[in-house]
């Protein structure tokens, strides 16, 4: 079968290391939008982010009036936030960094973590389905050590465009605790990017967050 045929070529590690290549930088700026919805309000926060590789980013937070002016630095594992309402900075580590980033379905580990996914996991290769129309490869991948915040990670790739259309993270007990879906990638550059990514949080009810990248 087609199938079988394409499941052969693949190595699991290169191909993931590919899905890193695209989209993984060394530098990047960001222009985006956080719609933050719990099944009865939705909130829209805009923000302007710079990252250098996986230890350092800085967040900059322009819009609503409540947010406007907060920022967020992080260096190595440690994450500051600064917030004008109270003119204080916080420190957020440790177990804190897991904790949801301003109501949304996005902690401030996922906010922030700019790693390469193939220099924390070792990746198998499940089985070849079609997803959205497009024959993907199923990634399982186990994290290389305990620190890992999601042991392990189910990934649907586009093996031709080297592309994540949907992601499942779980915890170190193997529940599933978040979903991501990938959608409208672009060409930035030589890379294709997403042009915005569907957070839901599993463990709150009717809530999902949408990344947008303007």
């Amino acid at each position: 079968s087609v199938f079988f045929a394409h499941a052969s070529q693949i190595n699991p590690q290169t191909l993931l290391e590919a899905v890193d290549k695209n989209l993984w930088s060394n530098t990047k700026y960001v222009e985006g939008r956080l719609i933050i919805n719990n099944g009865r309000l939705e909130r829209i926060l805009k923000m302007v982010s710079w990252m250098e590789g996986a230890e350092r980013a800085y967040s900059f937070y322009k819009a609503p009036p409540r947010e406007k002016g907060t920022k967020m630095l992080k260096i190595g594992s440690k994450l500051w936030m600064y917030t004008p309402r109270t003119d204080r900075k916080i420190l957020i580590a440790g177990h804190m960094l897991r904790q949801s980033m301003m109501g949304s379905d996005l902690s401030y580990e996922d906010m922030m973590e700019d790693k390469k996914l193939s220099q924390s996991y070792i990746a198998s290769l499940s089985e070849t389905i079609v997803f959205r129309g497009v024959i993907c490869d199923i990634l399982l991948l186990n994290a290389i050590d305990k620190y890992t915040t999601y042991q392990s990670r189910k990934l649907w790739v586009d093996p031709q465009k080297k592309v994540v259309l949907r992601q499942e993270l779980f915890s170190k007990s193997g529940m599933l605790i978040k979903d991501v879906e990938f959608l409208d990638y672009r060409l930035v550059g030589k890379r294709l990017f997403p042009g915005k990514m569907i957070f839901r949080d599993l463990l709150k009810q009717n809530t999902e967050t949408t990344y947008v990248f303007d």
